[in-house]
Formats: structure tokens, C-alpha cells, sequence
């Protein structure tokens, strides 16, 4: 099994919509970890083929700026106030924060990445929450300068994948740190990105495409990650 997870990170709409449209097109499932208010992921919240999951940003909090911990995890559930797993910005977790997690709520938390392993499977925490793992990550793929035509796991042979994928970088289809950089300062103008989209070497948008299309002939049927560990019952 597939599974595929995007985490929004306050992309603008038309970057968003962009993902959401690949995903639709060849009709495969996705798990969205939400940032911030936004019209197209309002437009999905009853849209069977999507999850809408939390990405809190603890960041402000490390740099000790104003906030708690509640205030940061109240503000995104205002968003998608029925969220069943979290994912922190940046991959932030802590014993405290699990439980911190528990007490919200949310039934799983997504913040543990293990590059390219083989062999991944959730698991329950000392309080009843599910940690997912997952073994692809799109920016760390180009942070090891590895190419985009090689996901380096085993997509067709092993029981689970799982996928982190961003919008800035399929609509960029970013295949370097270089490419992401030059474009970063327009990161809120669609337009401007567009003129940035790599179109020389295979890239993050050209292997969610190659994966999308052979998701039905590897596996009968797409998940969301909550339908996922149902359905395996872990939760």
C-alpha cells in the first residue's frame, strides 16, 4: 500500500489546487495536513478522497516567542476542527507533546521520518496514540541530492509506503534545494512560481505523476491514512 500525505506549509491557493487536481485525476487519495484558513481545502472538507489532518507550527515557541503549546494546536483544529492525526511543521515531537496530542484528541501523529526504509509500520504509543511513519519526504530526497527518477524504496513490493509530498514542490516540481531557492521569494505568487518550474531534469511534480498512474495497477484501491489504520486496526 501507497499512501500519500501532503503537508499544505501555507502554500497559495492555486499551488494547493494544483495538488489537489493531480490527486483527483487519477483518482487516488491523499491525507492533507492543514496550515492555515484556505478556500480550496474548505472546498474538499466533505470530499471522500481526502483527509484533512493538523500541521501546527512549534517553531515560534523554540525561538521563545509568545504562545503555548494549547494556543498553537487550538488555532489549527479551527481549521479542521474533526482532525484525526497531526503532523508538526518541521517534524517537532516530544514525550509531553504525545501527550499533549492524546489530550486534544487526535487519534494518530505523523512526525517520524525514516528515509528510505523498507519496512515501516505504525504503532502505539504508551497512551493509545499511533505513530506513522513514513519513508519518502520530498525535500529531504533533494536535500541528499538524490535524482527524482528513483524513489530509492520499493513502491510495487513492500507492505507500506508512505509519501510526505509538498505543493510548493510538486507545482515547482523541485529536483534541487537550488531550484526551491531561487524561487522562495515569491512563494505566495502562483504566477511568478510558474515561471520558476523546473522543466529540465525529473522532479518532485514528475514522480507523484509516475506514482499516481501506477498506483491502480500495483494496488485495487487508495487510502487516506485514517481509513488506512482502520481498516488495519490500529485504531
Amino acid at each position: 500500500m501507497n499512501l500519500f500525505t501532503s503537508d499544505i506549509d501555507w502554500a497559495p491557493e492555486a499551488v494547493i489546487a494544483d495538488t489537489i487536481e493531480l490527486f483527483n485525476k487519477y483518482n487516488v487519495k491523499c491525507t492533507f495536513f492543514c496550515t492555515h484558513q484556505s478556500a480550496v481545502i474548505d472546498s474538499i472538507k466533505q470530499d471522500k478522497n481526502f483527509e484533512l489532518a493538523v500541521h501546527p507550527n512549534f517553531i515560534p515557541l523554540m525561538n521563545q516567542q509568545k504562545g503555548t503549546i494549547n494556543e498553537v494546536i487550538e488555532k489549527v483544529l479551527e481549521i479542521v476542527p474533526n482532525a484525526k492525526g497531526v503532523r508538526s511543521h518541521s517534524l517537532v515531537q516530544s514525550t509531553p507533546l504525545f501527550q499533549v496530542f492524546k489530550d486534544f484528541g487526535f487519534q494518530y501523529e505523523a512526525n517520524t521520518n525514516l528515509p528510505y526504509k523498507n519496512e515501516i509500520t505504525p504503532y502505539k504509543l504508551w497512551n493509545g496514540l499511533v505513530k506513522v511513519l513514513h519513508n519518502f519526504e520530498d525535500d529531504v530526497h533533494f536535500m541528499y541530492k538524490y535524482p527524482f527518477n528513483d524513489t530509492k524504496i520499493n513502491t510495487f513490493t513492500n507492505p507500506l509506503n508512505v509519501f510526505s509530498m509538498h505543493p510548493i514542490h510538486i507545482y515547482l516540481n523541485t529536483d534541487t534545494e537550488q531550484t526551491y531557492n531561487n524561487a522562495r521569494t515569491h512563494y505566495q505568487n502562483a504566477e511568478e512560481l510558474l515561471k520558476h518550474r523546473n522543466t529540465k531534469t525529473p522532479g518532485t511534480r514528475d514522480m507523484l505523476i509516475n506514482l499516481l498512474e501506477n498506483h491502480h495497477s500495483t494496488f485495487k484501491a487508495s487510502q487516506t491514512v485514517f481509513e488506512y489504520l482502520k481498516a488495519e486496526n490500529f485504531i
